[in-house]
């Protein structure tokens, strides 16, 4: 099990967050994401086997997605895909394995 990691951290603009290496390929995945500011917001799990190449595993645009399954995959990342409306919008997103 991975503890939480914190991927994007407090992005204004869209983009893919920090890679988390975990120690050895997981299969289970969630991501967390909080905002300020009452934007609308799209946000991607994403998950890579070498760091390079990189597969939506799902994706939110709430406060919270889970994702439980056949998706072995080693690094993992938030990737902010949409960020529209509010005041002085930003997204942080934490990401996590088991």
């Amino acid at each position: 099990m991975s503890l939480p990691f914190k991927s994007l951290d407090a992005a204004t603009a869209t983009g893919a967050g920090s890679v988390h290496g975990n120690e050895d390929t997981k299969v289970d995945h969630s991501l967390k994401v909080s905002t300020t500011g009452g934007p609308s917001f799209t946000v991607a799990l994403e998950g890579s086997l070498d760091g390079v190449v990189w597969t939506e595993l799902g994706y939110t645009n709430n406060t919270s997605l889970l994702v439980t399954g056949d998706y072995p995959v080693r690094y993992v990342r938030a990737n902010l895909g949409a960020l529209t409306g509010g005041s002085s919008p930003t997204v942080t997103a934490w990401v996590a394995s088991v």
